[in-house]
């Protein structure tokens, strides 16, 4: 999926751009979202998972660091990526729809149901 999606829209959003103090990232968001979507997609999560995942040389690789990302960079782009993840997703959507990477699919959510109880007359 990753070749057939852009990630550099995500340099656009404030939280993304170099701290006015001048420092700078360790890694890019396109690259850090990259690693970011194989964990999710992998049902990995949390920092230090992602950051264990991140370590294995043929991910970090096909995510496109030129090596692999520290806790640290893990836990800053996840942080700046909770304040903007709506719009993100937004975005990756309309380009997947846009590329025809998206077909019908449907879906069940998680919502709690109730059981109705058991007739108690039998």
């Amino acid at each position: 999926m990753f070749e057939h999606l852009s990630f550099g829209f995500l340099e656009e959003f404030d939280v993304f751009a170099p701290a006015e103090t001048g420092r700078t990232r360790e890694h890019e968001p396109p690259e850090l979202m990259r690693g970011f979507l194989h964990c999710y997609y992998h049902d990995i999560y949390g920092i230090r998972p992602v950051e264990r995942e991140l370590r294995n040389t043929v991910v970090w690789l096909s995510c496109g660091f030129d090596r692999p990302p520290s806790r640290d960079a893990v836990d800053r782009f996840l942080t700046d990526l909770e304040h903007v993840v709506d719009k993100v997703f937004g975005r990756l959507v309309e380009q997947a729809a846009r590329r025809g990477l998206l077909d019908l699919t449907y879906c069940i959510d998680s919502t709690d149901v109730r059981a109705m109880p058991a007739d108690q007359e039998r």
